[in-house]
């Protein structure tokens, strides 16, 4: 006979042990739902791990905007630059890349990043509201982000992001060369315009505040189970998951699995356009500096973050799936392009990683349930902003699935755009 984890109607399985999963999983438990996750990995393992800790609140640019199409040849030419595709997975990723282009057409991107500019605005609200004040404080730095681009001209790109700051209200400030020095003063003169967003933050320890959910949750009274779930097998009242060590019923559903998600979903039915974006990261123990605030190299597609376990440097996109080997020569890329921002930077204690980032075509997120499977939610393909988004995420899954009014629009995360 299959174990009964649950059976009645606050009972409630997530599937997926980072940032969002965990996140949702709290908001529900304090709801009065049962909640069980599940993840073959320990809490924060997987992208909630080695990401760049970035909160950026302000953020409402996806990825996929007019012009891009034209840079993209370049970029692949490019061994340092922000963009590679594997050639063995690049027919198998041609659908989503299509996608991906047909999302920058102008009319989609501003849908977009009002749907971005939503979710992201309160999300250090959100986050007080999760981990509470003392926590909070522990693990959160709200002194801003520094954002800046090469080139001798503006491209086309950066002009449509500040024109979309300024129709969503995005505070930001010009940095002259003299500002930006003292804000930073190791930044190589190559840097040729610089912004400072002073409402975003960032995390001191993106694994550490992922493992204080973890906390949180089992405070409340809510599990992890650190199980593969196989397959999902809808039921006529509930669900069953059957995982490499266990098989379980519940009465609702929340997939928040990340890059891993569209594996359990297509078999029930669902077609979820998620593609892998893999991400890099290279931090420098030990570090020669002390960075204040992170800084994005927005020409170059990676960030600088202070962290506890020393300067971080993350970015650039690898489009090659969930099953090729690890191509460590990306972080490497990473390492080079961190070494050039900061020509001063000394410190050879270096250690390496590369992660899944779910992204869908056009950078939202889907949050919702699923017609055609009542009780079944997803929560997933935060693409770059997972970190940013996860506080809030987890608040409007938590009110869709307990039946309460939620605290923004849902319309724009739904499933049922991309049909």
């Amino acid at each position: 006979m299959p174990e009964e984890s649950a059976g009645k109607g606050g009972e409630v399985a997530v599937v997926g042990a980072g940032i969002v999963g965990l996140a949702s999983a709290v908001f529900l438990q304090r709801k009065g739902a049962r909640v069980t996750v599940f993840d073959p990995l320990p809490p924060g393992g997987g992208a909630s791990f080695g990401n760049a800790g970035l909160l950026s609140v302000e953020s409402c640019i996806p990825i996929s905007l007019p012009g891009m199409l034209r840079k993209v040849p370049q970029w692949l030419a490019d061994p340092l630059g922000p963009l590679a595709l594997d050639p063995r997975y690049a027919l198998k990723a041609a659908p989503w890349l299509l996608a991906w282009v047909r999302a920058g057409r102008m009319k989609s991107v501003i849908a977009a990043s009002t749907a971005l500019r939503a979710l992201h605005g309160d999300g250090l609200e959100r986050y007080r509201e999760l981990l509470g004040s003392v926590h909070f404080h522990d693990l959160v730095r709200t002194a801003g982000q520094v954002q800046v681009w090469e080139g001798a001209s503006v491209s086309r790109e950066e002009r449509i992001s500040h024109e979309l700051w300024q129709r969503h209200g995005v505070v930001s400030e010009t940095l002259g060369p003299h500002e930006l020095r003292q804000l930073v003063p190791e930044i190589s003169p190559a840097v040729s315009r610089a912004a400072f967003l002073p409402k975003n933050g960032h995390t001191v320890n993106p694994r550490r505040l992922v493992e204080v959910l973890a906390l949180l949750l089992a405070e409340a009274g809510g599990s992890i189970r650190q199980e593969r779930v196989m397959r999902l097998l809808p039921q006529e009242h509930g669900f069953r998951l059957v995982t490499n060590v266990g098989d379980h019923r519940f009465a609702k559903l929340l997939v928040a699995g990340g890059a891993w998600s569209k594996q359990l979903l297509t078999p029930i039915g669902v077609r979820l356009p998620l593609e892998t974006e893999r991400g890099n990261h290279a931090t420098v123990r030990n570090p020669s500096f002390e960075l204040r605030i992170p800084v994005l190299h927005k020409t170059r597609g990676f960030a600088a973050t202070p962290m506890e376990g020393g300067l971080r440097f993350a970015g650039t996109v690898e489009i090659a799936g969930l099953d090729l080997p690890m191509n460590e020569k990306r972080a490497e890329v990473v390492l080079k392009q961190g070494r050039a921002l900061f020509p001063s930077l000394r410190g050879d204690d270096v250690s390496i990683w590369m992660g899944f980032r779910p992204s869908l075509p056009d950078s939202v997120p889907v949050v919702g349930e699923v017609k055609a499977h009542p009780g079944l939610f997803i929560a997933c393909g935060h693409g770059h902003t997972g970190m940013t988004a996860g506080a809030a995420t987890g608040r409007l899954v938590a009110e869709l699935m307990s039946g309460e009014k939620p605290f923004l629009d849902p319309l724009p995360y739904r499933l049922a755009r991309f049909r």
